[in-house]
């Protein structure tokens, strides 16, 4: 039985991708900011999926201790783990660091599963035919990377912020694809889907959270894309990312800066 990782499982798209792969006979490690949460969510995959088998983590994505805890405890406590799905985001219409001095936006939708994505290699090199599959979204072509003001000091907007992270996270499946080819590693975008982050960034009614879940379990699960790796799907379907999302140089500079960024965590016992 193969064992996936879905991060922001607790609701939304996370959470309906879990309950899907579920359904499909995976053992699912569901993750949420806190025990409560991912507990919840457990109960609510179990009364669609009573023979469900699920495993819990938790960390709150704006503090990247905790991120590096959780990715420690899972690489001790799993034998391997074949999917790695990094879903969990946020949006936020204004401007806030967390208490490791990032900004809200980049730290949980980009730093976090950063760093998590490298905590949990080892386990990852443990699977005959390991995935790492990232929410991007449409809206990454309209994302910059300005390395002189990654925290937006210099006049926030909150749909820029989200929009970079997202260039970020198709950067990051991009290079990651490039630098570790014993795995695939690409990023999708989920449709527009009402989810709470919907409703926070656009005031849009959006699809059903499984309809936004249908590509991600594609990318997971799908025989289809074994091999497939450093691309972009819309739809179940491999797509063109925009340019910026592209450019090897952009994302080669922005894993170093990444890695300096998340050095001490990546380091501390």
């Amino acid at each position: 039985m193969k064992t996936i990782l879905i991060t922001g499982a607790t609701d939304g798209i996370g959470l309906a991708t879990a309950t899907e792969l579920a359904r499909l006979g995976y053992e699912v490690v569901v993750h949420g900011r806190n025990e409560d949460k991912a507990m919840h969510a457990c109960d609510v995959i179990r009364a669609v999926v009573p023979e469900a088998r699920l495993q819990t983590a938790y960390a709150d994505f704006a503090d990247l201790s905790a991120v590096a805890r959780m990715g420690r405890d899972l690489a001790a406590r799993l034998p391997r783990l074949d999917v790695l799905v990094n879903n969990a985001g946020v949006y936020k219409t204004e401007w806030e660091t967390t208490g490791d001095g990032f900004e809200m936006t980049l730290a949980v939708n980009y730093l976090a599963p950063f760093l998590l994505t490298h905590l949990l290699l080892p386990l990852l090199k443990k699977s005959a035919a390991p995935r790492v599959v990232t929410l991007s979204s449409m809206v990454h072509a309209s994302g910059r990377i300005e390395f002189e003001d990654m925290n937006g000091d210099r006049g926030y907007n909150g749909y820029h912020a989200y929009a970079n992270s997202k260039l970020a996270n198709a950067l990051f499946a991009n290079e990651l694809a490039r630098r570790e080819p014993w795995l695939t590693s690409n990023s999708l975008h989920p449709g527009i889907v009402g989810t709470k982050l919907l409703h926070a960034a656009f005031s849009l009614p959006g699809e059903a959270t499984a309809a936004g879940a249908r590509t991600s379990v594609y990318l997971a699960s799908s025989p289809e894309v074994d091999k497939v790796t450093g691309k972009y799907f819309d739809n179940c379907t491999e797509v063109a990312a925009a340019a910026p999302a592209l450019d090897e140089q952009l994302a080669r500079q922005l894993w170093a800066w990444s890695e300096d960024a998340v050095r001490e965590f990546l380091e501390s016992e």
